[in-house]
């Protein structure tokens, strides 16, 4: 039998100037606070980030206050897509459900906000999907630890510029969620989408619909934790989650976005801090982008990055592309035609040695699965490993 991840009542604390909304996961606190806006103490919120956590440590996830009918309804939908995707065993969750009068929402009616972290992927839903954002949402404790502070304090000037020149509203939440035992446990590739949707349950006061953008392109699409057949389910409660931006892939998405002022100004892709510039300009992400605005020919425009004289010598810095699912975005850049002599050396070079790496990376897989099977057999005795006659 499974064992229990119990949520406590969720409780909404209001000190001057913030707002949190906590509850005990386990045996620890999760919470989340804005300066901005007063958060709603939603339950559904702390079920959305935590039931993939749980069932990928073998838990039931346990709520004792009652979550919306409808969005109860889609969590054994996640469940059989967690399945499908990466084997979980299915926990059905202990959720009492009522139905939610629509009309204490209706001050929220037709505000929509955008989870907004500077990327492309959220840039390209700004400013190129035709859309319009109410509030542009920034987690600090997400792709960004909460220790982070002076990090966290330019990307939240950062958002705040871009929002009030946009005409939306920015809010930024804080949250400890990925410090969390239970939460840390599970794989953030795996989680994010769900924590996502955690946020815009908290916002549910003030918003009717949070969008998230889309990593992939339904044509590229592989298992993800945000993906346009998952972030939909966490729906409820006078909330609706969309996914958007997947009839696209980045390297169009950047193509799109290559003469906008603001994207120019503020793009950050980087994940790995390295510096304390947004972008480091030489991890493989960076990279990676660089040598797409270096194709489109724009990169000299994109301060936000070190200079593109310099471009080749860091790509041949980067020792391989471990993502074979954006070997496509340095195939794309080649394409462009953009690129110097030398850039393109590099970047074919990179191509090549990543792919070289790959294939000895599946190559030794193969042999360890194979020697395993081996001795698994010899242990059962369904190995016969006497001399063979002549």
């Amino acid at each position: 039998m499974p064992g229990t991840l119990l949520i406590s009542p969720v409780q909404r604390r209001t000190t001057s100037p913030s707002s949190r909304g906590a509850a005990l996961v386990g045996d620890s606190e999760v919470w989340f606070e804005s300066d901005d806006v007063a958060l709603r103490p939603s339950v559904e919120a702390f079920v959305s980030a935590f039931l993939i956590p749980s069932v990928a440590s073998r838990l039931r996830l346990e709520a004792p206050a009652p979550v919306d009918a409808v969005f109860a309804a889609s969590m054994p939908k996640v469940l059989d897509i967690t399945r499908r995707w990466w084997g979980y065993e299915p926990v059905l969750p202990r959720l009492d459900t009522w139905t939610v009068d629509p009309r204490p929402h209706s001050a929220a009616s037709g505000r929509t906000s955008l989870c907004f972290s500077g990327g492309v992927d959220s840039f390209y839903t700004l400013l190129a999907s035709g859309r319009t954002f109410e509030d542009l949402v920034f987690v600090h404790g997400f792709d960004m630890p909460l220790t982070d502070v002076a990090r966290a304090a330019a990307v939240e000037e950062q958002v705040r510029e871009i929002a009030s020149l946009v005409g939306a509203r920015a809010i930024v939440v804080r949250t400890n969620l990925r410090t969390h035992p239970p939460f840390r446990a599970a794989s953030w590739d795996r989680t994010h989408g769900g924590a996502l949707a955690a946020v815009g349950h908290l916002l549910a006061d003030h918003t009717s619909r949070l969008v998230i953008s889309a990593s992939f392109s339904y044509k590229r699409w592989h298992p993800w934790g945000s993906a346009w057949q998952l972030d939909p389910l966490w729906s409820g409660n006078g909330l609706t989650v969309e996914h958007v931006g997947a009839e696209v892939n980045r390297g169009e998405k950047l193509r799109a976005l290559r003469d906008e002022p603001l994207v120019r100004r503020h793009l950050r892709v980087c994940w790995e801090h390295r510096v304390e510039a947004l972008n480091c300009s030489r991890c493989e992400k960076c990279i990676r982008n660089q040598v797409v605005l270096a194709g489109l020919g724009v990169l000299e425009h994109f301060r936000v990055f070190e200079p593109p004289a310099t471009l080749a010598a860091r790509v041949d810095d980067v020792a391989r592309i471990r993502d074979p699912l954006v070997f496509d975005r340095y195939e794309f850049a080649l394409s462009l035609g953009g690129l110097t002599p030398s850039a393109a050396a590099a970047v074919r070079a990179l191509l090549a040695r990543s792919k070289r790496a790959m294939w000895r990376d599946r190559a030794t897989r193969a042999r360890t699965c194979v020697a395993a099977a081996a001795r698994r057999a010899m242990r059962a005795g369904r190995l016969d490993t006497s001399p063979r006659p002549d």
